[in-house]
């Protein structure tokens, strides 16, 4: 894994020492995207996957409201959401939604509504999805 993501720019050091429950960093990711757009949701999403991946920061609420704060977030207004019981019942119904789409694969991709292919594809295989959603092209092969 750390070879692969040496080509592309990521240091899996292997630093954090335990498996993440990522709720709260769905439920920041979707509470920023729906506040703040997906530029904002991208940045904060790149944090966390650094911080995570690179700098072995487990992400629980505090490490997730400091790398709020180093997007531009207000570090109280992250603690909130993170503690908001709608938001979490909103993303762990969208969670449970997903699973039963999911026939398996990490990771796997959803598009428009429907499951489009799983695992770690090259870019070009995107590419040809969004030509056919797009119109662009009939199928796919």
């Amino acid at each position: 894994m750390k070879a692969a993501g040496q080509h592309v720019g990521i240091d899996f050091t292997g630093k954090c020492d335990r498996s993440p429950n990522t709720l709260l960093a769905h439920m920041l990711s979707d509470y920023v995207l729906e506040k703040y757009g997906w530029k904002k949701q991208n940045e904060l999403q790149e944090r966390m996957f650094k911080g995570y991946f690179t700098d072995g920061i487990y992400p629980d609420v505090d490490a997730l409201a400091f790398m709020g704060r180093e997007c531009g977030l207000d570090e109280e207004e992250v603690r909130e959401a993170l503690a908001d019981d709608g938001l979490r019942y909103k993303v762990t119904n969208m969670i449970s939604e997903n699973n039963e789409a999911v026939l398996g694969g990490v990771p796997m991709f959803i598009m428009n509504g429907r499951p489009a292919f799983s695992g770690a594809r090259d870019p070009s295989a995107f590419h040809v999805v969004f030509d056919v959603l797009l119109g662009h092209r009939r199928e796919v092969r």
